[in-house]
């Protein structure tokens, strides 16, 4: 038996510590907030509950396959239920736009729009799913340790038709015409991390977990699926401490050998690292073992923050959905101001979250729990003042966009969490809400290794390295680690 300490209860330290004490390793686990989940944690206010940070439930499969590996499934932990609208867009100038879980409607969306819009998405969508199947079957579960592990004839083969070198938005564009579709097809970079201007048409692989594989729920809350991943750890014999941050490690001989927390020294064969990795790499490593410095991390481009606005509202809310978008008709200038000059936005973008729409038991009758997401520059903190008349501008367009009269009277929970927050309770890179953006440079190869350089028993899992940002690619971050560090033991 060998000992395993986890840093850090999010999905990634979580999953990688069940998957661990599955195989028999003696598993610690140390949470520095008192709620697991990390960013996916929960909130109750009020009889309100929200889900804090990821709210969209995609690539189901991965889920599947993941419990799959403890001979379980998903709804071995909870009710999973598929959206028919998978999300409403308000468009600035007054359109709005279902996207549905019917590829017909959507079809007709844009044959609306655009002629020969149709086949034009079924073109894009055709070309999405290979590059989706390509990299779930090839690239994704990759470590990446050196250029050799991207030498393979089928990615030699398919090359160019990954266009990794060409924008998302240069893609799209040179395929539809009208702003709107456009649009529809490109936010999803936001959730990682990016903007269509700076992420590789790539990516664009996420058009077909979107229109083809579908948005779900799981009924509770998204906090549903970390408690599942509790539950596996727990019966496996995971030690969980939570509330318990880690003060300092011990090495020795190239090796992490001890990891001190709650009062004591913990010995460790294995380290693995699911708390901020620009943070642990900077603050906790000494110098002499960091293989990723200060100067190393100034160079790279953060995913934006966020501002979030929990609301607690006594309204029926008819014309939300479970997910909406209101989408700014200066698109372009949104994107320059929050990643190019890091200001903050007079007309953003953003995103609504209406859950009790499709779960009544997260809300008091008659209510609906709200989570409002403006992306925000990385590394720009407000003060009260400022966050105060951000809000108020921010609810004020929710409420227009909903035809909501006097909405602050129909507020019963109100809650404000910003990049200081971020910064506060994950020791979040510049206040970042998901972790590194993925552009070009910061893809697969490029993005930091799920391993130490320095200390050989030293593991990263989650959203700055492979695969990149979401809870699936976490999940599957977490199986990344788990081969790795059974290669190391033995």
């Amino acid at each position: 038996m060998r000992n395993v300490v986890v840093i850090g209860g999010g999905v990634g330290g979580l999953a990688s510590a069940a998957l661990l004490a599955k195989d028999g390793y003696k598993v610690v686990l140390f949470e520095k907030n008192k709620i697991l989940g990390g960013r996916a944690r929960y909130l109750k206010m009020k009889g309100f509950t929200f889900d804090m940070g990821p709210s969209w439930y995609m690539m189901p499969e991965v889920f599947e396959n993941f419990f799959s590996l403890f001979s379980l499934n998903v709804k071995d932990f909870y009710d999973l239920r598929r959206l028919d609208n998978h999300y409403r867009v308000f468009f600035e100038e007054g359109d709005i736009v279902d996207v549905s879980s019917d590829l017909k409607k959507n079809l007709e969306t844009f044959r609306k729009f655009e002629a020969d819009g149709d086949k034009k998405l079924k073109e894009i969508l055709d070309d999405a799913k290979f590059v989706y199947d390509f990299s779930m079957n090839g690239l994704v579960f990759q470590d990446y340790r050196n250029l050799f592990s991207l030498i393979r004839p089928s990615i030699i083969k398919n090359f160019f038709r990954l266009n990794l070198f060409q924008s998302l938005d240069s893609y799209l564009k040179n395929k539809l015409k009208d702003q709107r579709l456009i649009k529809l097809l490109e936010f999803t970079t936001v959730f990682l991390g990016g903007s269509p201007f700076n992420t590789p048409a790539f990516y664009r692989l996420v058009t077909h977990a979107d229109f083809n594989l579908g948005i779900y729920y799981p009924l509770g809350g998204m906090y549903r699926i970390v408690e599942a991943l509790e539950s596996l750890c727990k019966s496996y014999g995971v030690k969980i401490f939570k509330g318990c941050e880690l003060k300092k490690i011990g090495i020795k001989d190239g090796r992490v050998v001890s990891v001190f927390a709650k009062g004591k020294n913990y010995e460790a064969d294995v380290v693995i690292v699911n708390a901020d990795m620009a943070f642990f790499e900077t603050k906790v490593l000494p110098k002499e073992y960091r293989s990723y410095d200060n100067g190393y991390w100034r160079k790279k481009t953060p995913s934006p923050s966020a501002f979030l606005i929990y609301l607690g509202l006594k309204d029926n809310l008819p014309l939300s959905k479970h997910h909406n978008l209101y989408f700014a008709s200066d698109w372009d200038k949104h994107f320059d101001t929050v990643y190019n000059s890091r200001k903050l936005p007079k007309n953003p973008s953003f995103y609504w979250h209406v859950p009790s729409k499709t779960d009544p038991s997260l809300s008091p009758k008659g209510a609906h729990s709200v989570m409002i997401l403006v992306p925000m520059p990385p590394g720009l903190f407000l003060n009260k003042i400022q966050e105060k008349k951000f809000c108020d501008m921010i609810i004020s367009k929710f409420a227009e966009l909903n035809k909501i009269n006097k909405i602050e009277s129909k507020i019963l929970a109100k809650k404000i969490y910003s990049s200081r927050d971020f910064a506060s309770d994950y020791n979040s890179y510049q206040g970042s809400a998901f972790g590194l953006s993925h552009t070009l440079l910061q893809t697969a190869l490029f993005r930091p290794r799920n391993y130490s350089k320095k200390l050989k028993n030293l593991f990263y899992v989650g959203h700055h390295t492979n695969p990149g940002i979401g809870v699936p690619p976490v999940l599957i971050s977490s199986q990344i680690v788990y081969k790795l560090v059974k290669n190391e033991l033995f």
